[in-house]
């Protein structure tokens, strides 16, 4: 397990391995959701394919993000074209990488204040 220091934004991710993350002083170990606002836990996605699905990206979309992160075990995996066009057309960003690449990178762009979401797959 991978341990990152705690900081003052209320979602950091305080620690992660391919089978569960801490937020908060609580393991989650389903897919969850998360925003500077919210976690959303169980999240339903358990594959990147699903995030074709309008409900699923509504899910990811509603907190307005400028870029999603989606963080799995899947890396050969990548992500649907359609999702990847439609954010585009928004302006939206999104990264496919590992669990572990996911929770830092969350981590560095929620520290800096930006619109970041990020789904994690289990």
């Amino acid at each position: 397990m991978h341990i990152n220091l705690e900081s003052a934004d209320k979602h950091t991710i305080q620690s992660y391995s391919d089978s569960e993350i801490k937020i908060n002083h609580v393991l989650y170990q389903d897919s969850i959701l998360i925003s500077r606002d919210e976690i959303i836990s169980p999240w339903g996605v358990h594959s990147v394919e699903e995030l074709s699905n309008e409900a699923i990206l509504a899910s990811l979309l509603k907190f307005n993000p400028e870029i999603i992160i989606i963080g799995h075990k899947q890396l050969a995996m990548q992500l649907p074209i359609d999702v990847i066009e439609r954010l585009s057309k928004l302006r939206i960003g999104i990264e496919n990488m590992s669990i572990g690449a996911a929770c830092r990178t969350f981590n560095v762009l929620l520290s800096e204040q930006r619109a970041v979401v990020a789904g994690i797959l289990f």
